[in-house]
């Protein structure tokens, strides 16, 4: 009965022979009864890497809509910070967003590319988020109010 979120949805997780990859995820996480001693490395390690993928797709499709201009994305271990923008216009963003809703990390990238304009959260960079989101403040809640079902 145990459940794991992805995307903002709790997936079973089955303990499995005979299978490969450590951990594969369908209508179900199946992890191989193999990799069961290092489980909780196993499922960060699939978080980071899906991490990796849709967040770097969505901020590149985030950026390239609204002509943003950034230099690297990087997907860090951060706990309490969803993501941040350097100086250097990297973004950074926290593996544990691959578990909230696609519109919580739309959000969270939108939020973060605003900063490569506005360094801070005056008036301005909020109108910004909100005519690039006009919903965002329920999403920003979401975090606020889940952001303990992404401690891992």
């Amino acid at each position: 009965g145990v459940g794991f979120l992805y995307l903002g949805r709790y997936y079973k997780l089955k303990i499995v022979d005979n299978q490969k990859e450590p951990l594969r995820l369908t209508d179900t996480f199946y992890l191989s009864r193999e990799a069961l001693p290092n489980a909780r490395e196993v499922f960060i390690d699939w978080y980071k890497k899906m991490s990796r993928e849709k967040i770097t797709e969505r901020v590149d499709w985030h950026a390239q809509k609204r002509n943003f201009k950034y230099n690297r994305v990087k997907i860090n271990n951060a706990q309490k910070r969803w993501g941040s923008c350097s100086s250097n216009k990297n973004l950074n963003f926290s593996w544990r967003l691959i578990m909230t809703p696609m519109p919580v990390i739309d959000y969270v990238i939108i939020h973060e590319l605003v900063h490569l304009e506005e360094k801070n959260h005056k008036r301005v960079f909020w109108n910004k988020v909100k005519m690039l989101m006009p919903d965002y403040k329920k999403h920003q809640e979401w975090l606020k109010k889940n952001n303990y079902l992404l401690r891992f």
